[in-house]
């Protein structure tokens, strides 16, 4: 399974939920049917009753709301109905999105875009965003003379203020080739400087490693996306040709990510055996296998309270394996996997549809995985001088493993 693939199931139950979901608003039908299984009652959702109810909430907002108008965005409505019906689920992990939306969520999780090649974060005390560090080998923002802290004041003459990080990413991203124009405050004077960027294909870096002390390597995963393995790799071989001999996994507070990519890592990594195992609501199992050839040397990994997910498939699959001894905090404990349903008018459903547990049979949901030594990170000692205890201390102990 070195390279295998995790295809996404279950379009024909999302054109089954799409067109329902069209019967209801556009031609009013009663008979839509929540198509799910053993927990939901299996008689319509939308009843006469619930479309009667619909039409008589529909017709007191077009009276009485007071910004309602003709103009007033019809589909926005439509999509927040849909948007509500997968929220009524109370998963936070589930939702709904629109075509807009799941197109960005594609882009995001194949980690190669259309873009200015800068890491966007927000002061939480000012609620400004700034540029926090430039991404990918040749970054165009950097290029084009913006520098790491320049705050993001205006793009394409519109005010970043009152901009969600959201909305500032999706102007700042665009078509390969074409130009967006930003001002930027710099220095403490707040100096505006314009800046035009010609946006370029980004890469994000998802895997990103070093030589540390001695023979030791040490490789941080800083989210699993489509591209990670590759970069895992390129990074592995650059390490291993610079006398790497004993390695450091560094999963603190990686999110996890795409499932594809984590089991592709953990092949990498692991000479056979089960990676991981999941079960369906009916109860279907089905097991995901490394194949024979792998790394052999030492291992530590670190994690903390905010590796979650497949960061918890890679960390539960080394440790039940006896390949890696696991520092840091227990992990975040989440323990299941969301399916992406395609409905036939680009939009598209995440639903939580499987949990998953460790070759060991572990359900780690809402528990996580305890390390094998406890290390609790030294924030004080972090910002004051940058120094990380955890790391430290893996470095000390992976000196004497064998």
């Amino acid at each position: 399974m070195k390279k295998s693939k995790i295809f996404w199931s279950g379009i024909l139950v999302g054109l089954l939920i799409a067109v329902g979901m069209l019967l209801l608003i556009f031609m009013g039908s009663s008979a839509y049917t929540l198509f799910t299984g053993k927990s939901i009652a299996s008689e319509s959702l939308v009843d006469k009753d619930v479309q009667t109810k619909l039409e008589m909430l529909n017709s007191m907002m077009d009276k009485n709301f007071l910004e309602y108008s003709d103009t007033l965005d019809s589909t926005s409505r439509t999509e927040g109905m849909y948007k509500g019906l997968v929220s009524s689920l109370g998963d936070p992990y589930s939702e709904y999105f629109t075509e807009e939306e799941f197109n960005q969520e594609l882009e995001d999780d194949s980690g190669v875009f259309g873009g200015i090649g800068v890491q966007i974060a927000e002061n939480l005390e000012t609620g400004r965003f700034y540029a926090e560090q430039f991404v990918g080998k040749r970054s165009p923002a950097q290029a084009a003379g913006m520098q790491e802290k320049d705050i993001f004041y205006e793009v394409d003459g519109l005010k970043v203020e009152g901009m969600s990080l959201t909305e500032l990413v999706e102007h700042c991203r665009g078509e390969v080739d074409t130009t967006v124009e930003l001002v930027m405050l710099r220095g403490e004077d707040e100096e505006q400087v314009k800046i035009t960027i010609k946006r370029a294909k980004i890469e994000s870096t998802s895997v990103t490693g070093q030589m540390e002390e001695g023979t030791t390597g040490y490789i941080r995963i800083i989210e699993f996306v489509q591209n990670t393995p590759d970069q895992f790799q390129e990074t592995l071989d650059e390490l291993k040709a610079a006398g790497m001999d004993r390695m450091i996994i560094d999963l603190r507070s990686n999110p996890g990510g795409d499932v594809t990519a984590v089991l592709e890592v953990a092949d990498i990594i692991m000479d056979g055996g089960r990676i991981v195992y999941t079960k369906t609501k009916s109860e279907e199992e089905k097991d995901y296998d490394a194949e024979p050839g792998g790394i052999d040397m030492p291992i530590v990994v670190l994690v903390n309270g905010f590796s979650a997910s497949a960061s918890e498939i890679l960390t539960g699959a080394l440790k039940d394996h006896g390949l890696a001894v696991i520092m840091g905090t227990q992990t975040f404990g989440k323990g299941i996997v969301q399916g992406v349903y395609p409905l036939n008018d680009g939009s598209a459903i995440k639903i939580t549809d499987r949990k998953y547990y460790t070759p060991s049979g572990n359900d780690i949901q809402g528990v996580g995985i305890a390390p094998d030594i406890t290390i609790e990170f030294d924030s004080e000692a972090y910002d004051a001088d940058g120094t990380d205890n955890q790391l430290d201390e893996a470095k000390k102990y992976i000196k004497s493993m064998k």
